[in-house]
């Protein structure tokens, strides 16, 4: 049998029919034209892909330039403030990034905002001599300034600081700034203000409780004088509790009773001054005291057998005033972790179990008559 008989012979066995043939070559071609065009397509819709890429990074590369000359010329705005700032302070070293050649990026430690406004400025430990700098009321977008150990740094908190609307956190802390706390400074934005360890003298300004949203105030250890103004921090929640900070200042009078409308509190620290009164409003079973409570060392006086403790309180100092009754029950079920009721004038049985076993005698040295464990027995048992 020829070649060309035999390949017949296989095509006629593998197809039955002419039809079938027929049937066959048609369907192959269409095959071969669907793969050219999937294949035209793809190539098509991966040079539409590669295009469109292609301009998504022009766009985004216009947009880089665009912001970054955005940025070049909001920045300078506020470059003249820094660099007065700066002189101000003796021109230190590490203010020597502040130059007119340089972008908001590099300004630390100011931090800008993505519209190149200085919002953050952070001065802390630098070795100078200098006053308060008056050019940092310049900057009116500022929102958080923390001046930190600079025992240097002296002068008075300027009245300039009160343009600034934005300023929400302000920290003065182990500075030599001496003079009152202007009471200007409730045009602020104020929700936190801490002087601690500085050298602020006079009265606290009253016109603070204008601040809608103060509700953290650390004073302590200053030279500030008359009374603890009503609605001083206001407003506490549980997410943010009020912290009041006025240990070692000369202050006097009693405690604000609107404090008796808070709530939640985190800290509550007025030890160390001449204070009067009862604050036992400060304390219940609906207050929500998550850290410390520490009146010692004033002249509080009123009786302390009844009060009700906050269940989550965990620092409790009473010591050195004129608190009578006994100790309270209430003391057994709470968390309270360091206690001192001593230089007191309590009398009585101390209460047992609970927490009550970790507290040692010094807790309760020197008051009235104070007896039962950890102090010696009482008489006849009782």
């Amino acid at each position: 049998m020829t070649q060309k008989s035999l390949t017949k012979t296989r095509l006629q066995d593998h197809f039955t029919t002419r039809v079938d043939l027929i049937a066959y070559i048609s369907h192959s071609c269409m095959a071969v034209r669907m793969i050219t065009h999937a294949t035209i397509r793809f190539r098509l819709h991966a040079m539409a892909s590669n295009t469109a890429a292609l301009l998504l990074l022009l766009l985004l590369s216009f947009q880089l330039i665009a912001m970054s000359l955005s940025q070049t010329q909001l920045s300078t705005q506020d470059l003249p403030a820094l660099i007065k700032i700066r002189q101000q302070l003796g021109n230190p070293d590490a203010l020597a990034g502040w130059r007119p050649d340089s972008l908001c990026w590099g300004w630390w430690p100011a931090a800008c905002n993505e519209q190149g406004r200085v919002t953050k400025l952070f001065l802390e430990r630098l070795n100078i001599t200098s006053t308060l700098p008056p050019a940092i009321g310049e900057l009116d977008q500022l929102e958080t300034l923390s001046i930190i150990e600079m025992p240097g740094l002296g002068g008075r908190i300027p009245d300039s600081f009160c343009n600034l609307r934005h300023l929400s956190l302000f920290n003065l802390m182990v500075t030599s700034v001496s003079g009152p706390i202007p009471a200007c400074l409730s045009r602020t934005n104020l929700t936190s203000a801490s002087f601690f360890r500085s050298k602020l003298n006079g009265i606290i300004p009253g016109s603070l409780w204008k601040l809608p949203y103060f509700t953290y105030f650390n004073a302590a250890y200053n030279n500030l004088v008359g009374p603890i103004p009503p609605l001083l921090v206001h407003g506490g929640t549980p997410d943010r509790p009020l912290g009041l900070m006025l240990d070692g200042n000369r202050l006097s009078g009693p405690i604000p009773w609107t404090f008796a409308l808070e709530r939640h509190l985190l800290q509550f620290r007025v030890a160390n001054n001449k204070l009067t009164g009862d604050p036992s409003f400060l304390f219940g079973r609906r207050k929500t005291v998550t850290g410390t409570i520490d009146l010692s060392g004033n002249n509080f006086r009123f009786n302390l057998t009844g009060v009700e403790m906050p269940m989550q309180l965990s620092f409790l100092n009473l010591s050195h005033n004129r608190i009578y009754g006994g100790v309270p029950v209430s003391l057994r079920d709470t968390r309270v972790a360091v206690l001192d009721l001593s230089y007191n004038d309590l009398c009585g049985k101390i209460p047992t179990g609970g927490h009550m076993v970790q507290f040692k005698a010094a807790a309760y040295e020197h008051n009235k008559c104070l007896c039962g464990t950890p102090l010696p027995p009482c008489a006849n048992g009782r």
